[in-house]
């Protein structure tokens, strides 16, 4: 049955990503964090999904069923519609835990938590809410019986109302992270790679879209139908829950993938960088124009003068570090190409203590030439 197969591949792979995610934060980042653990909770709701999805083929999904077996098969099919919104609300709380940590700023900060106790509330409402539209709860699946006497919310209104606030907050987590990421001066070639790793939702908004059309065809089947009309739907909810899973894991894996490939993530870094250094000479990046020793001392900023040109070249570092400096001399570029993070050169001894600095997030802004150029990167502990 091309159902069976196709969630099982999705499910399959949204697990084999969420092993590589955890894979990455355990031993490469070797910091844990509530997105992850969210993360954990949506694929376990997915395999649960799948678990009962099978059970409506059990009960007959897929092919036309008599009067007896329909209150089997809509009782799986009630099973799958809270585990479904569940699924979605852990995957999407975990894209906003992830924002929060890595991307907030004073004004976002207030607006996400705002939007984690939306998302709690409309989870905790679509979970619910789908348990108990028919009162008593077996109501659902024996009303076609007529053995149960109880009452249902209009089972459409609530399916279609879930299905628009579904929409609508995966909108919400493309603009946050992509309006944050866009207004940073980074190279293009970065921002760009930054972006479609944060606006992932972007591709569960486009199947949650595509799922409109297999939820209308149920909805407007009658129950005897609707094992036949149903597999559709089973199709692009499992989709929509994986492809949801996939894409908020993809930004944690950067961490290994800047540790596996570090030239195809920096060479846009290279690039702005050789463009931004002055014609004139190059600049000793975290030295200074005379000697002195720093050794033991803490600094947030460090600046140093080209001889030849006269302008100034800044380095801003969110978390201190310790250097000793000697007289400034020619300084090769030079990027720690595990972590992402920009190396101060100019030492006597040609190293920088990393104490702290791959745990934050490092700015450099360069002012050469009329030109600026400001350059945004984090290390596996902060960025995912």
């Amino acid at each position: 049955m091309p159902a069976v197969i196709t969630n099982c591949l999705f499910t399959s792979l949204a697990f084999v990503v969420v092993c590589f995610r955890l894979g990455t934060r355990v031993f490469v980042v070797k910091n844990v964090g509530a997105d992850d653990l969210l993360i954990v909770l949506a694929i376990l709701a997915s395999i649960g999904f799948l678990v009962v999805f099978m059970l409506q083929v059990k009960a007959g999904l897929g092919r036309a069923i008599t009067v007896p077996e329909l209150p089997g098969f809509l009782q799986a099919l009630w099973a799958t519609i809270p585990i479904y919104n569940l699924a979605l609300m852990l995957c999407k709380l975990s894209i906003t835990v992830q924002c929060y940590r890595v991307l907030r700023t004073p004004r976002t900060a207030r607006f996400l938590r705002v939007y984690m106790g939306v998302l709690a509330a409309y989870g905790a409402w679509s979970v619910l809410g789908n348990v108990f539209v028919c009162w008593p709860v077996g109501f659902y699946w024996l009303e076609p019986t007529g053995t149960l006497r109880g009452a249902c919310m209009d089972k459409g209104a609530v399916t279609f109302s879930n299905a628009a606030l579904n929409i609508a907050s995966d909108l919400v987590l493309i603009a946050v992270p992509v309006s944050l990421l866009w207004r940073l001066q980074l190279p293009r070639r970065q921002k760009m790679v930054l972006v479609c790793l944060f606006s992932g939702s972007a591709f569960a908004c486009v199947t949650s879209i595509v799922r409109l059309h297999a939820l209308y065809t149920i909805a407007v089947a009658p129950p005897a139908e609707q094992s036949v009309e149903g597999v559709d739907i089973a199709i692009w909810s499992s989709i929509e829950i994986n492809v949801g899973i996939i894409c908020a894991s993809l930004p944690a894996l950067k961490p290994l993938a800047a540790k596996l490939f570090p030239r195809l993530l920096l060479s846009g870094l290279y690039a702005r960088t050789k463009e931004a250094a002055p014609s004139g000479g190059r600049e000793a990046v975290g030295g200074s124009s005379g000697s002195g020793s720093h050794g033991g001392r803490r600094s947030d900023h460090t600046a140093s003068e080209d001889a030849h040109s006269g302008h100034r070249a800044e380095i801003r570092v969110s978390q201190s570090f310790e250097m000793t400096s000697a007289p400034a001399t020619a300084v090769p570029d030079t990027t720690d190409l595990e972590t992402g993070t920009v190396a101060a050169i100019g030492t006597d001894d040609g190293q920088t203590s990393r104490d702290g600095s791959e745990r934050n997030l490092v700015s450099s802004s360069w002012h050469g030439d009329g030109c600026k150029m400001a350059t945004v990167m984090s290390d596996p502990h902060d960025m995912v």
